[in-house]
């Protein structure tokens, strides 16, 4: 699937690629108030506005807030996870947990001046993909002559990031001096008394290429997707169907979420990134803010055929459909998969399948698919380009 599970891969998706992200060899010992020039003390200041950031010190002091702004230098990244092998000089580069090379960088460390050199005295930043990481990474070719040593305010969540100080969910950059921006500020107090916007009208707006939308509106949709049986590929996806579930739409957040089948949620869409990722619709990089539950809501799946859903898979994708067909387990264990490790199943009708993906980390993972021609429910989703019917639990089957 798109992207790894539960606490440990949530972390590896828009953020450090490497599993080790509590090292606890590495300690944060250059204190709060480090980082000055010739090892002098910086105070922390600031109070987290826009209009006064909190500078590395105070973000350092102030950990566990959300949506804060906060200023300093970009002096270099951290190439795989090791603290300890942080890069203060070009080429920079980095490793994904596969191995490969990456093409961008996935992180920034921050200082109180443009010429720090010790880790101790940074705040590491997560990059979320999209503008923020294409415009900031020290890896893609261009991009460290621009940025590196340049002043440059940021607006994230403070929380311990590979278990020291840093900053996560990173929405908002701007550098100091030329002005330019990435992403959008995020407003904690946004209002969602803002005229409905339609989940098909959202996706109507994809021609192809990535789009950030301009209108201040919001979706309205429920809950397909199931976070208690998590058998999802992000904590922090959420797929919400339209209430006559027409149409539905990924919600990728820049956190983890807990909102859960039946919620009936709203969206605020302004400013967000509505992109595919390998055919897969989704706003990307959704704040939590800017969603909120306003009630409940029923899903009633389209029932309908395999081969229906593989021919309708872009307009049905993230929805809910119905299916009869054999749940055929790839493992010898006839389980639907194994502990922390994904699975690609098969739903076989007649002589057409479609692929089903079960977590590692889904509650039943290690459940014994129950055999013969079942009524099998599910989410319809595009992974790679292909087709997927993926369960949410055991109950789905019957």
């Amino acid at each position: 699937m798109r992207k790894l599970v539960w606490m440990l891969l949530a972390v590896s998706m828009v953020g450090f690629t490497s599993c080790g992200s509590d090292d606890d060899k590495w300690i944060d010992d250059g204190g709060p108030g480090s980082g000055g020039e010739d090892g002098t003390v910086v105070t922390p200041s600031g109070n987290g506005t826009y209009a006064d950031p909190w500078n590395v010190a105070a973000a350092k002091e102030n950990q566990d807030t959300d949506y804060k702004f906060v200023k300093g230098y970009i002096v270099g990244h951290v190439p795989s996870g090791d603290l300890e092998a942080a890069q203060f000089a070009a080429p920079f580069s980095g490793t994904s947990v596969s191995g490969e090379p990456l093409t961008e960088g996935q992180n920034i460390l921050i200082a109180a001046t443009a010429e720090e050199k010790n880790v101790n005295n940074c705040l590491v930043v997560q990059l979320n993909p999209g503008a923020l990481r294409t415009g900031l990474n020290l890896i893609t070719e261009g991009n460290a002559a621009k940025v590196l040593g340049k002043e440059v305010i940021l607006q994230g969540n403070l929380e311990k990031y590979f278990g020291v100080a840093g900053m996560k969910g990173t929405s908002y950059a701007e550098l100091v001096a030329s002005g330019e921006k990435f992403g959008a500020i995020v407003d904690m107090d946004g209002d969602f008394n803002v005229p409905v916007i339609s989940i098909a009208d959202v996706l109507a707006m994809y021609q192809g290429s990535k789009v950030t939308i301009s209108d201040d509106k919001k979706l309205v949709g429920v809950v397909i997707s199931d976070v208690v049986n998590n058998n999802v590929s992000s904590l922090k996806q959420v797929v919400v169907a339209a209430e006559d579930n027409s149409c539905g739409i990924v919600v990728f957040c820049n956190a983890n979420a807990s909102f859960n089948v039946g919620d009936k949620v709203e969206v605020r869409v302004k400013d967000q990134s509505l992109e595919s990722y390998n055919g897969l619709l989704e706003l990307n990089g959704v704040p939590l803010v800017n969603i909120r539950k306003v009630g409940m809501g029923t899903i009633t799946p389209r029932v309908t055929t395999v081969a229906d859903v593989i021919a309708n898979i872009n307009k049905w994708q993230s929805t809910l459909v119905t299916v009869s067909g054999e749940y055929i387990p790839k493992l010898d264990t006839g389980t639907f998969g194994a502990d922390k490790k994904a699975t690609t199943n098969t739903i076989k009708s007649g002589e057409t399948t479609i692929n089903s993906y079960v977590s590692g980390y889904a509650k039943f993972c290690t459940t014994v698919v129950p055999t013969g021609v079942k009524t099998i429910t599910g989410i319809a989703i595009i992974n790679n380009n292909t087709p997927q019917l993926n369960i949410r639990s055991v109950d789905d089957i019957k």
